[in-house]
């Protein structure tokens, strides 16, 4: 079977989510930043009255920690510990990843297992669950 790959940018590092982890991508939204929120998150950001912690952007090679709540869009992914929001300022697209190139990652950080290149631009493809368990474990 082909995975396909939601592609996202925020500042100058893309990231690619697959399909089936992503819920839905929203333009904006309603954020709202809580004080003594755990490290790694951004505060909440609130849909349709249902409440999804929102990440930081620190986990994002290259990206200075500060700039989830003030990004463009909200990427909702499931994981095995819950729906989560990421910080987006560009959505590119869905890619099949036989259109792209795989390029197998150095191994650091562990939740970015591989990363793509499609039409001359790099994204990092995000495991999702390995991801939300480094932000929950000291």
């Amino acid at each position: 079977m082909n995975r396909k790959l939601g592609l996202f940018r925020l500042g100058s590092c893309g990231y690619a989510v697959p399909l089936n982890c992503l819920l839905r991508v929203v333009d904006s939204g309603y954020s709202l930043f809580l004080p003594l929120v755990p490290d790694g998150m951004a505060g909440i950001f609130v849909l349709d009255d249902e409440i999804f912690p929102l990440l930081d952007s620190g986990w994002l090679p290259g990206v200075a920690s500060g700039r989830g709540l003030d990004a463009d869009f909200k990427v909702l992914i499931s994981s095995d510990y819950g729906p989560v929001a990421l910080p987006a300022e560009m959505t590119i697209g869905i890619v099949a990843e036989n259109r792209c190139e795989l390029i197998p990652s150095a191994g650091e950080p562990v939740f970015f297992p591989e990363s793509v290149s499609y039409r001359d631009k790099s994204y990092q493809v995000l495991n999702v669950d390995q991801l939300i368990m480094s932000l929950s474990r000291p």
